[in-house]
């Protein structure tokens, strides 16, 4: 017989399957806001690296025009004797030579790069270039004019140089090499 204190109620009869079923959401919410925090870092890193990426970029185009108006310079650079400023190295060279054949980072004396001294924010070390002339030769009718058949009209000179720039970013692991055909007007 049953008393009126022993009735079996409701609670009673639950074995925590509310715990465990808010235990395992807990669980899922942990793991969806993990990966959330994850993403944001993983995103972060990267528009980092892109503002890095531009600013070397940013330099190097600097250096770009810094070479260009000296080359368009009152007096056309002396090749072979200011820094930064020789004669044509390869033809066709691989991108691995503008790396590796130039002095970048002055080493005790020896500087065949020019540094340009502007004020730029943000980099790593201040933007280099270096001139090399090309050997071009004129073509006749090449810069619109009549061709001369007879050889009568001079050949113009010709004064084209290929300039390199390297910039450096936020950090020294961002480097960027950048390269123009430049024709002295």
């Amino acid at each position: 017989m049953l008393h009126l204190n022993q009735k079996k109620s409701p609670s009673l009869r639950q074995k925590g399957a509310v715990l465990l079923i808010g235990l395992i959401m807990l669980l899922l919410m942990s793991i969806i806001g993990l990966a959330a925090v994850r993403g944001t870092n993983l995103q972060e890193l990267m528009a980092g690296n892109a503002r890095d990426k531009q600013i070397a970029f940013q330099a190097a185009e600097t250096a770009l025009r810094k070479a260009e108006l000296v080359i368009d310079g009152q007096n056309p650079p002396n090749i072979g004797t200011d820094i930064g400023m020789i004669n044509q190295v390869a033809t066709g060279a691989l991108s691995e030579h503008w790396r590796n054949s130039f002095v970048w980072d002055p080493v005790a004396g020896v500087q065949k790069t020019v540094e340009v001294n502007d004020a730029l924010e943000y980099v790593q070390a201040k933007p280099r270039y270096v001139v090399e002339k090309l050997n071009v030769t004129y073509i006749p009718g090449s810069d619109g004019r009549a061709a001369d058949w007879l050889g009568v009209l001079a050949a113009p000179e010709i004064s084209v140089y290929r300039v390199t720039g390297k910039g450096v970013g936020l950090t020294e692991n961002s480097i960027v090499y950048l390269q123009s055909v430049y024709r002295r007007q």
